[in-house]
């Protein structure tokens, strides 16, 4: 094998695992905002079933008001009644008084309604809150694990990229025009720039190359690209 094409397997290999490492540390980001997510999903829970409960309480404060204006106005009708001499006017008082006190019954059912609804929020709450809490310790520690691992994957990124970037070098001096191929080849083919011959085929695009491809592949005194897809190729050791 070509001294060169050594040195460009080495190259694509520090290549791919740079490669690796970023796309791992590029994804931690998206992994936080996933788990962001799911601790505001948690807080939703929550904050609907306190917001319902807080909706509850100003109902029943506006219904506790309601009843007592009808039992003013049950009140005044029944002074009203006591001044009154007139059939018709008292009927009609009594009227309002029966309805006012019907009123009063309905507002107390909706009452004894808005309290057993809160009762039965409680429990859900209690569980919403309980899972909140849970959810954010969960989330905090996974954050921190992530921040972690993003530490460790920037440290071995920058130590492969010390190794890429010396031997980078070595190629470049060599010959840079092949230098520039393997590159644009690398940037260009899903990070296989590379690769070996399987039998008569490019492992990169599988098809057939030339009889003289194979030839030279094999005789290694030169690098050989695939005619269809321009990828460099050479045969594994038999």
């Amino acid at each position: 094998m070509v001294v060169i094409l050594e040195k460009l397997l080495l190259l694509q290999e520090r290549d791919q695992r740079l490669q690796t490492f970023l796309h791992e540390i590029n994804s931690v980001p998206g992994e936080k905002a996933a788990l962001q997510r799911e601790l505001e999903s948690a807080q939703r829970t929550l904050e609907s079933d306190k917001s319902r409960a807080t909706q509850i309480e100003v109902e029943r404060k506006r219904l506790e008001v309601e009843a007592d204006g009808k039992r003013v106005q049950i009140a005044k009708y029944q002074t009203q009644q006591l001044e009154t001499r007139k059939n018709e006017e008292y009927a009609a008082l009594k009227h309002e008084i029966e309805r006012a006190a019907a009123d009063i019954t309905a507002i107390e059912d909706r009452e004894l309604e808005l309290m057993q609804e809160l009762e039965d929020l409680k429990p859900s709450i209690a569980s919403a809150e309980q899972k909140h809490a849970a959810e954010k310790n969960r989330v905090a520690a996974l954050m921190k694990t992530a921040d972690d691992k993003v530490g460790v994957l920037q440290g071995r990124a920058d130590e492969v990229r010390v190794e890429r970037d010396a031997i980078a070098a070595e190629v470049q001096a060599a010959d840079e025009d092949l230098f520039e191929l393997y590159e644009k080849l690398f940037r260009s083919k899903a990070g296989r720039a590379v690769v070996p011959l399987e039998g008569n085929h490019c492992s990169g695009c599988h098809m057939t190359v030339t009889p003289a491809t194979l030839r030279d592949a094999k005789v290694g005194n030169e690098v050989v690209s695939c005619e269809q897809c321009g990828r460099i190729v050479y045969t594994l050791p038999e």
